[in-house]
């Protein structure tokens, strides 16, 4: 499915991902269809609940579990914790992106959360990456509130997702992209004496 959808992205159609309750995910590479549609037609739900709309504000983007202070964040919350802006060699859709948003390592200070741990980054979709913290602390990974200076759609892989510089380790590793992050739980928590 992942190279369907980069072929459908840069054939510029815009691919819709399934809701929170779908059990499979355009990022893991399964072949199950999702809903697209042409530039010209609005952004439609594939559950038929109709267009996709940016959270209300006041709406939780970002819920973070598991650390010694679990977080539930809203757009102005998260962008609160400090802001940086990268432009990178975006792999999706293969074109020069600036992206503007919070440091991955300061989101899980916030929450209490070591960089030894093991965390589950889940998308909106249910796709679920799963890494060591420090390896992405390490490319810099970056929670993206804002794509050349607007908020990131939600079919366009928003309202947040994650981002790494260019030359960073995780740059190129594709399924670390989560696109509409949704979680950050801890799955291995690291004991207090390490």
């Amino acid at each position: 499915m992942r190279n369907r959808l980069l072929a459908a992205v840069a054939a510029g159609t815009v691919i819709i991902a399934g809701s929170a309750g779908c059990a499979t995910s355009p990022n893991a590479g399964d072949s199950t269809a999702h809903a697209s549609a042409d530039a010209a037609s609005p952004a439609v739900n594939p559950h038929g609940i109709g267009p996709i709309d940016p959270p209300a504000p006041g709406a939780p983007v970002l819920t973070i579990h598991g650390g010694r202070a679990p977080l539930v964040l809203t757009l102005d919350a998260l962008n609160a914790l400090g802001s940086r802006t990268i432009t990178v060699d975006e792999p999706f859709v293969k074109r020069r992106e600036t992206y503007s948003g919070v440091p991955l390592a300061s989101v899980l200070g916030k929450a209490g959360i070591p960089g030894g741990a093991t965390i589950d980054t889940v998308g909106l979709d249910g796709y679920h990456y799963v890494s060591a913290a420090e390896p992405m602390i390490e490319s810099q990974a970056l929670i993206a509130t804002d794509r050349e200076g607007a908020p990131i759609p939600e079919d366009q892989g928003g309202p947040i997702r994650l981002v790494f510089p260019d030359g960073t380790p995780l740059s190129s590793v594709l399924d670390a992209w989560n696109w509409s992050l949704d979680v950050i739980a801890v799955k291995t928590p690291v004991g207090p004496g390490s």
